[in-house]
């Protein structure tokens, strides 16, 4: 079962704050600081998604958690960037500002019945459950927001951070 996740766009402060950071420990403190800090959520750089992260990269990618499937850009909506921590239970995902827009173009690409389809065709043995039409939709309405987030970003030039307990 996969834990909370959240998409966090990064300020250039951020982005040069993070990449000081060497050890696993302090990136996962820093990135965990970035999701918690009120002013980031208020001014709308933190999308928490909750468990709806899994299927959403089972759905763009291969039906499985493994970060080398799927065909770029989609594969880098969740797990396909670069891993900055993996490991503990904690994975910290960046996805480089020149790869957000191509992020952005491919999921307003991306058709309502073509996600569900994909999604529904998810292997109930790899996912632990079978796919169901509530769940795609409240799965679609998260992808909608996270859609947003990657537009928020292309126009900011801005990287983002996916974030995971898993």
């Amino acid at each position: 079962m996969s834990g909370d996740g959240a998409y966090i766009i990064l300020t250039r402060e951020d982005a040069k704050q993070l990449f000081a950071q060497k050890e696993d420990e302090a990136i996962r403190k820093f990135v965990e600081q970035l999701r918690q800090s009120p002013k980031q959520r208020d001014i709308g750089l933190v999308l928490e998604c909750g468990c709806d992260w899994d299927p959403i990269h089972r759905a763009l990618t291969e039906g499985k958690l493994d970060p080398d499937d799927g065909e770029f850009p989609l594969d880098h909506c969740v797990l396909g960037g670069r891993q900055l921590h993996s490991g503990d239970g904690f994975d910290a995902i960046l996805i480089r500002p020149d790869v957000a827009p191509h992020v952005a173009g491919a999921l307003n690409d991306l058709r309502r019945a073509e996600f569900v389809e994909k999604y529904m065709a998810i292997a109930p043995a790899d996912y632990g459950k079978e796919p169901s039409e509530p769940e795609a939709d409240r799965v679609w309405s998260t992808l909608k927001l996270i859609r947003q987030m990657f537009d928020d970003a292309a126009i900011e030039h801005a990287a983002v951070v996916f974030t995971a307990e898993r």
